[in-house]
């Protein structure tokens, strides 16, 4: 199937949903230590205790935001469109950052809401953005598009925190800017996202199919493949998906509700699948790590502030050169398994190993850089093993799949279950590293490598292989559940005469609708 930079071009503008996503998370830690943020929102004065509350407080409220952002954009997407709920995204990220930017005398409460909005508009991006990649890919093509989210999203990260960085290091503490320039760099990927998305980007030709829009499925399909009125590549696509969402709706008319729906095997299965894969890319240890890094550098002898921070610096530069390597190299030569399986295998090696090693060394104060040990270079070589590991594998292809394998008819709602599933487990851990860290140490790591153990288990006995496998018909027979779901076969026949292409689909067949 031919592909052109339209597509390209679309798949990087819905793909600024992960830029606002990483930077978000790249960017704060740095903001909530810089002085002049903690001068304008007199937090410098607070006690330890109740500083560490205050800066966690705006750090959840982030999350909470956008665990509730996926159901709030779900009836956008189902009702009105893929297109729209990324407009929808784009508006509530500039609006909340606009309201982090303002200055209501100081009150910490004021920049709250604006990330609490922040948060809303990354939410329903992470729902719309995957969705929408998958659904204007080709079978060829989706593996390596759907893989950009994941570097956008590592190389905003980066840009994050080095952002923070630097604003810390050229700007004065006693001027206001030195905190607000990093947190209006977020103005770019949103005002990119929404230009982009209203301007350039068209409604995915699966939403039309849904909708019975074939004209506009043509046209769309014309302009995103780089094809003609009568090509046979185009007609057996838009037969393609006018099909299956013809038999959507019927499912959905027998069941009658989307309870009904999930019910069955098939549905079940899929919805097994992407769950599991949400659960797991949190539970093996991947935000521990960011939480954790710089301590560890500092335990491993690395105990200067710029060692420590240049070292976390390169933690950030790892993550997105495996993104990269995996979205050019690694998704063209095996398929989703292998990766998910080899690179759970060397998630929870690296964790074992770390914490062997973290179990040996001192407190950070109690070592020196000139005391630097073998144990201390392991530790960080494994920080970044794990990271490349994870980047190659549930990092990816995790929102790959989550994004591909759910009916069209039930496909934003099955979304917006594991998407939801990704920010409730990343909220979780959020809750449960600290207080792990500080009461059992190293052993923290140990638990990780369990939950990796499980997690690749689960691979190998649940998640099937989707690289290469086409929207519709060929997914279904991936999860099919033979005699519980309707014949397929008897669906085709019932379709032969719809009206929806003029009577004119027939098995096989190839029609003209120029």
């Amino acid at each position: 199937m031919p592909s052109n930079k339209n597509l390209y071009m679309s798949a990087l503008i819905a793909c600024m949903t992960s830029a606002l996503f990483g930077y978000s998370v790249g960017f704060i830690g740095g903001l909530l230590v810089l002085p002049s943020f903690l001068q304008h929102f007199h937090l410098s004065s607070l006690p330890a205790s109740a500083l560490a509350t205050a800066q966690a407080r705006i750090v959840t409220v982030w999350l909470v935001g956008a665990l509730f952002g996926v159901p709030l954009g779900m009836p956008i997407c189902a009702r009105w469109g893929r297109k729209p709920c990324l407009v929808f995204s784009a508006a509530l990220y500039v609006l909340g950052t606009v309201l982090q930017l303002l200055d209501f005398g100081g009150r910490i409460e004021a920049f709250e809401i604006g990330r609490l909005i922040n948060g809303l508009g990354v939410g329903a991006g992470t729902l719309v953005s995957p969705m929408y990649i998958s659904e204007i890919s080709t079978p060829n093509t989706r593996g390596m598009l759907m893989s950009g989210y994941q570097t956008l999203l590592q190389l905003s990260a980066l840009a994050g925190f080095w952002g923070a960085y630097i604003s810390n290091a050229l700007l004065p503490s006693s001027s206001s800017l030195q905190w607000q320039v990093p947190v209006a760099v977020q103005l770019v990927p949103g005002i990119l996202l929404f230009l982009g998305t209203f301007c350039i980007l068209p409604e995915t030709p699966r939403y039309l199919a849904e909708k019975n829009d074939i004209a506009g499925m043509e046209k769309t399909l014309k302009w995103l493949r780089d094809l003609k009125s009568g090509d046979r590549e185009l007609v057996l696509e838009i037969e393609e998906l006018a099909l299956a969402a013809n038999m959507g709706k019927m499912m959905m008319e027998r069941t009658q509700s989307f309870g009904r729906e999930i019910l069955k095997k098939a549905v079940r299965k899929r919805l097994f699948v992407g769950v599991g894969l949400m659960i797991g890319q949190n539970m093996v240890g991947l935000n521990a790590l960011n939480y954790y890094a710089p301590v560890i550098f500092m335990s491993a002898g690395f105990t200067s502030v710029s060692s420590s921070l240049f070292l976390t610096g390169i933690f950030g530069l790892v993550k997105l050169v495996s993104a990269i390597a995996f979205m050019f190299i690694f998704v063209r030569v095996k398929g989703n398994r292998f990766w998910l399986i080899l690179g759970s295998s060397i998630c929870g090696i690296s964790m074992l190993i770390l914490a062997y090693f973290v179990r040996s060394l001192p407190p950070p104060g109690k070592i020196h850089e000139a005391d630097l040990t073998l144990g201390g270079v392991i530790s960080v070589a494994m920080v970044y093993l794990f990271a490349f590991s994870f980047s190659v594998s549930l990092g990816p292809i995790s929102w790959n799949v989550c994004s591909e394998i759910f009916p069209l008819h039930i496909n934003a709602k099955c979304c917006t279950i594991t998407t939801c599933t990704q920010w409730l487990f990343q909220l979780l851990v959020a809750f449960i590293t600290p207080p792990l860290l500080n009461s059992v140490g190293w052993a923290t790591y140990l638990i990780y490598a369990i939950f990796c153990a499980v997690t690749l288990t689960w691979i190998i006995f649940c998640v099937p292989e989707t690289r290469g496998v086409a929207l519709g018909k060929e997914m279904d027979a991936v999860f099919s559940a033979s005699k519980e779901e309707i014949d397929e076969e008897a669906e085709v026949e019932e379709l032969e005469n719809t009206p929806l292409l003029g009577g004119r689909i027939r098995r096989g067949s190839a029609v003209s609708y120029s």
